[in-house]
């Protein structure tokens, strides 16, 4: 598969890739290697709770060779909330979220059936200009070994 970047390094569009294309095209060097691998551990975890979709934004969608963090946008649709607030309490709590953020460079957002705002602010650049995310179709997870 071919990617794209405009001329401000973002993606054209949203493109959806399989695991090892993710690590094929954005784990170019140890620390984007790292980012993935941490990403991996969050959506195998909210693809046990039912979840089936999941996007990565922010400058790791992107041509920066050290992106800061990896933004994840996991989509809870299918999410069985009793089962995520049991295997990951810390996901309802803003200042936790806060933490993990700071401690392992993975910002976790989500979408649902109420709201997807958070979704369309990642395919926004800070200049207002559009760009693509990755997206990740989450049925193949468990069986992926990095």
């Amino acid at each position: 598969m071919k990617i794209s970047f405009n001329t401000n390094g973002n993606l054209h569009k949203t493109i959806e890739l399989t695991f090892d294309e993710l690590y094929e095209h954005f784990g170019t060097n140890p620390s984007r290697k790292k980012q993935i691998d941490t990403a991996i551990l969050f959506l195998k975890l909210f693809s046990s709770c039912g979840c089936t979709t999941a996007y990565i934004g922010g400058s790791f969608a992107s041509t920066k060779e050290q992106p800061a963090d990896i933004d994840l946008c996991v989509d809870l649709c299918n999410a069985d909330y009793e089962q995520l607030e049991q295997e990951f309490p810390d996901f309802f709590d803003f200042n936790k979220i806060g933490e993990i953020h700071k401690r392992l460079k993975c910002h976790i957002l989500h979408i649902d059936k109420v709201s997807t705002r958070l979704l369309e602010m990642l395919q926004i650049d800070r200049d207002e200009y559009p760009k693509g995310l990755i997206k990740l179709n989450l049925k193949d997870i468990d069986s992926y070994d990095q």
